[in-house]
């Protein structure tokens, strides 16, 4: 009762929250808010909340902001801040790519809040990092989260991804990647978002887009201004202003990801310790760097170098040997799998199992796994993909396996061609019937059974006879009646069934008989003893 009066309590707060930070605002019209998962953007001043919408059901984020958290501000930076807020959803909104984070509707304004919704979000890398500003609870999965090396690595490559397109085919310029602007999927992809401060280049005479230089003001606050600690050197100290300065912000980034977001150097928002702090990248020492992988410091310091030409871009450092590692490279197969042919898919799901088996659990539920269930639309390649399920399933409790392995599996449980798929789920039997509780057992696995019972592969009848008394205990009296015994005794006349032991067929009778024979006599005796008293 007490964590039902907790539960219902909060569910109360959440709902009253929403209410008072959307009034009027369209968004509420169409999505259900849920309860806030993460803070992102400028000042973390985005407050970001699970959602659902009305008229599909489908999971979403949705982001808010209340215009009230800045009223105190001169107005100056107030109508600043909430301009560069319009323009950075709207940039976000028309740019679309793998990589960037999904807008799935535009911002919605009313006199009191933006509001706008994207796909599922787990996090923000700053709040994982540590920066929590405007989170009121930390969720338990943000809580317990730890950056694992796959994360880190196929994190930045992602990125790295995401600036070639901006740079190459948008001729875009980001302009402010921090940990605030790198959001986590629910599917644990890092996507690039916070596009506030960027910038579309012009053709120049070399072909080459420039783009126009930033002046940064300290008389103006810090918040609506891109992040002093990650902006590169030329945008301050004069120069030129091109793709090469975004890289060097994610040398920044991939620095504060070992370092609990903190920057190389501390800017401290004062452009004078600014200027003091960026000499000391023309002779950049090596303890500075000295707690990254000691592969990848070269890669970093020369994102972090003090001259734009020396750095590499974007698709030069996607192809770094940092990220010539195997599990990284497996996720990015992963992302090219919709490019592939079936064939191609089949053998790359036949080898999946033996590299599978190096990755920690957290990275195969909240990454592989989604991967694997997008590919079940394919009846041919689920009896590829089925091996790769139960090893998962195998590292999982019963609250894993009902949140993200069992609901892609339960449209399989009704397939019956090809029929490598029946066989492989009755072989792995013993493992569902350990993880699925009696209801979901008794609602997809037994109707499996019932149908793999008139099966035309010999193979499939006779894993069924030896699955049936272990699952007879499951079987109530109308199904045993209805469904099961008149499907083997037609196995046992039809005379089709020549490979199967007589003898075990005899013994699972037996034991049907036995428990049909005992839900009677208990059912006579309760109906007896009712009519007694």
């Amino acid at each position: 009762m007490d964590y039902f009066n907790k539960f219902k309590s909060r569910v109360h707060s959440v709902a009253a929250q929403v209410n008072n930070a959307l009034p009027g605002n369209p968004i509420t019209r169409e999505y259900e808010v849920l309860e806030q998962v993460a803070t992102a953007g400028p000042g973390l001043f985005w407050s970001i909340y699970a959602g659902k919408k009305y008229s599909t059901g489908a999971s979403c984020s949705v982001w808010m902001f209340e215009k009230k958290a800045i009223e105190k501000w001169p107005k100056y930076e107030r109508e600043l801040f909430l301009e560069t807020m319009r323009q950075g959803v709207a940039n976000l909104t028309r740019l679309r790519h793998p990589r960037l984070l999904v807008v799935e509707h535009a911002l919605a304004e009313s006199r009191d809040s933006f509001a706008f919704c994207t796909e599922p979000v787990f996090s923000s890398l700053a709040n994982v990092l540590g920066k929590t500003e405007n989170l009121q609870k930390k969720p338990d999965d943000v809580e317990n989260f730890e950056l694992l090396d796959v994360d880190i690595r196929h994190g930045l490559f992602q990125l790295a991804e995401a600036l070639a397109f901006l740079h190459f085919d948008g001729k875009m310029l980001h302009r402010n990647l921090c940990p605030e602007s790198v959001i986590i999927s629910a599917k644990g992809a890092w996507k690039l978002a916070g596009f506030d401060f960027c910038i579309q280049g012009t053709s120049g005479s070399s072909g080459k887009p420039t783009f126009e230089m930033m002046e940064w003001d300290q008389r103006t606050m810090a918040v609506v201004q891109p992040m002093l600690d990650y902006v590169a050197p030329e945008f301050i100290v004069g120069g030129r202003c091109d793709m090469y300065a975004d890289m060097y912000s994610l040398g920044v980034l991939a620095f504060a990801v070992f370092n609990r977001c903190r920057s190389p150097f501390a800017h401290d928002n004062n452009l004078d310790k600014f200027r003091k702090n960026v000499e000391q990248l023309k002779h950049l020492q090596p303890d500075v760097l000295a707690s990254l992988p000691p592969k990848f410091r070269d890669d970093v310091k020369m994102c972090l170098n003090f001259t734009p030409d020396l750095r590499p871009d974007a698709t030069q450092f996607s192809k770094i040997v940092y990220f010539d590692d195997v599990l990284t490279k497996t996720l990015n197969y992963f992302d090219s799998l919709m490019q592939m042919d079936n064939g191609q898919k089949m053998q790359f799901f036949k080898g999946l199992p033996a590299v599978l088996a190096k990755f920690p659990k957290r990275p195969l539920l909240q990454k592989v796994m989604p991967y694997l269930a997008a590919e079940f639309t394919i009846p041919d390649l689920i009896p590829f993909i089925l091996p790769s399920v139960f090893l998962i399933a195998e590292q999982t409790t019963t609250e894993e396996f009902l949140k993200a392995v069992l609901p892609p599996l339960v449209p399989v449980f009704s397939m019956d061609r090809p029929y490598q798929i029946v066989l492989l789920l009755l072989q792995k039997m013993e493992l569902l019937l350990q993880k699925a509780p009696e209801n979901q057992l008794r609602t997809h696995v037994l109707p499996l059974i019932y149908n793999a019972i008139g099966s035309e592969t010999i193979k499939v009848q006779e894993l069924c006879l030896s699955i049936i008394p272990s699952i007879g205990r499951l079987v109530d009296r109308n199904a045993m009646k209805n469904q099961l015994l008149p499907k083997l005794l037609k196995l046992g006349t039809d005379g089709n069934v020549l490979s199967v032991s007589y003898l075990q067929f005899l013994l699972t009778v037996r034991i049907m008989n036995e428990f049909r024979w005992a839900t009677w006599r208990d059912e006579t005796t309760t109906t007896a003893s009712g009519v007694g008293t």
